[in-house]
């Protein structure tokens, strides 16, 4: 028996020191797991709870308490101003937009050049009676459509489209359910108008517009869309696809998360071809039921040639940032390939995304490329993401130019080439964001820079001559035509404060002390 002892201490002192090590090279093996994956550890945390939440509830319950320690040490980044739209001036919807249509070949034709609308009434049959080069304008008020589908009845043509106006954004309000405005028609144009998703659940306020089939070269421009799962839902139909589309100087936003299992996506665009997506708004895009995911905007579906450019996406504004949401996709979440339009291997083609601002994505990343062939990503700023994701064999993307924090990250054997960008790592213990060492206040969007990266070099072939033709003149997101080699989204020395607003935040005092 004596004997035994040392060679049971031996024994005991083996074991403890293999299952001591075991458990130092797990812990090893789990922080560089995440640390490589680009999660700080509150939001690595974050993420577990939820999952095991969902998937083993059990297990929850156990690991949950060590779960929130980590959650302990995160440092919000919030946007702490609060965005009120009769104060707003930045970018998106402005009361300062004009239309104006031409009237003298319709004129010549006898017909009136104006239907003028003062009723719900009204309002629906002059959708279904206006004539190529009319315009329907509606008086000020408020007009509650009770249907769920509201349907067009002509098609406009390229020199005398149909168009829907108010003489001023703020002076009429639409109150829709169910599919919206249904465009399945030709040269149709939306302006100056607030629509507001008006439901009991958020389950029965899909869309302002539904794009649909035929309604090519349609154009939504100078509106504010709120309260839909998809303010703009844009799809082909049959054999027809809505191609050749703009959707610029709009603002999007919902005032709670969305409690809905239906995709929250304010510009959700299937199958359709050629699409600019500029100068809008999108902020407070959050969903907080079903898998709780969200997209500022997407192109899917096999399209192509689509453009995001110059715009401001706040995924939490004066929301907060409780759930996933994602900023601009091409691919967004993916469709089965019979559904594409041609059963197109990938989700888009020849996107372009450029001189866009994309903040407060704290939980995701801010651009997401989704089989998405021949992309290019150029001059963003990313601010409060988690960056770049481009996943899949069938993403082949160009990235230059953008400044982001987080990481830009291939996953599934996707496709990258990357120069000139700058990527800051948010930081591990925290998750806090580091670009305030770069720019003067991120949080509240001034962007403008402490010390600019020196570039004095002509500028690249690829900004003046980009791949996808739908602009030909490019500017960037403070409005000028850049001459010289930038990086980020504006090439001028001074930030376009306005764009964020900024020169008309009331609390001056509060914004000093931030800087």
């Amino acid at each position: 028996m004596k004997k035994l002892r040392p060679f049971m201490k031996k024994y005991f002192v083996v074991i403890g020191l293999l299952f001591n090590t075991g458990i130092l090279f797990t812990i090893i093996f789990v922080f560089h797991h995440i640390y490589s994956s680009g999660l700080s550890l509150p939001l690595f945390s974050d993420k577990v709870k939820e999952n095991l939440a969902v998937n083993q509830p059990n297990l929850y319950k156990i690991v949950e308490p060590v779960l929130s320690t980590l959650s302990y040490f995160k440092v919000e980044n919030d946007y702490f101003r609060q965005v009120e739209l009769a104060q707003w001036s930045g970018v998106g919807a402005s009361n300062n937009y004009s239309s104006r249509q031409t009237t003298s070949q319709i004129t010549s034709l006898g017909i009136s050049p104006i239907i003028w609308v003062y009723s719900n009434s009204e309002l629906i049959t002059a959708l279904k009676i206006a004539q190529a080069g009319q315009t329907i304008m509606l008086a000020p008020g408020e007009y509650h459509v009770s249907v769920n589908r509201v349907p067009i009845g002509q098609h406009g043509t390229a020199t005398m489209p149909i168009h829907l106006t108010a003489h001023t954004l703020g002076t009429v309000k639409i109150f829709l359910k169910g599919e919206g405005i249904v465009v399945n028609k030709p040269y149709w144009q939306f302006s100056n108008l607030h629509f507001i998703g008006n439901c009991k659940r958020h389950t029965q306020c899909e869309h302002a517009f539904h794009v649909v089939g035929k309604g090519q070269y349609t154009v939504i421009k100078n509106n504010i869309m709120q309260d839909f799962n998809a303010m703009i839902k844009i799809n082909g139909f049959g054999n027809y696809y809505p191609d050749h589309g703009k959707v610029t100087y709009n603002t999007f936003f919902n005032t709670s998360p969305r409690k809905t299992t239906n995709p929250v996506t304010p510009i959700d665009l299937m199958h359709a071809n050629n699409w600019q997506v500029s100068d809008n708004f999108i902020f407070d895009i959050q969903k907080s039921a079903g898998d709780k995911v969200s997209y500022a905007a997407f192109f899917k579906g096999g399209s192509e040639q689509g453009v995001f450019e110059r715009n401001l996406v706040m995924c939490a504004a004066n929301l907060s940032d409780d759930y996933i949401a994602l900023g601009l996709s091409l691919g967004g979440g993916g469709s089965l390939k019979q559904h594409r339009r041609n059963q197109n291997s990938a989700e888009h083609v020849g996107g372009i995304i450029r001189h866009n601002i994309i903040m407060h994505c704290s939980n995701d990343v801010g651009i997401y490329v989704n089989r998405a062939r021949n992309s290019l990503i150029e001059h963003n700023i990313l601010y409060n993401t988690l960056g770049i994701d481009i996943r899949y064999p069938e993403s082949d993307v160009n990235v230059s130019n953008n400044i982001l924090s987080g990481r830009i990250k291939i996953r599934d054997n996707g496709k990258l080439i990357q120069r000139n960008n700058i990527v800051v790592n948010r930081d591990f213990i925290t998750g806090k964001d580091s670009l305030s060492d770069y720019f003067v206040a991120p949080d509240i969007g001034n962007f403008t820079w402490k010390k600019a990266p020196e570039t004095n070099t002509s500028i690249s072939a690829s900004v003046n001559s980009p791949v996808n033709s739908t602009s030909s003149i490019v500017f960037d997101f403070c409005g000028a035509k850049p001459s010289m080699q930038y990086m980020g989204a504006y090439s001028v020395k001074s930030f376009c404060l306005d764009k964020l607003n900024i020169n008309n935040i009331k609390n001056s005092a509060k914004i000093e002390q931030i800087q």
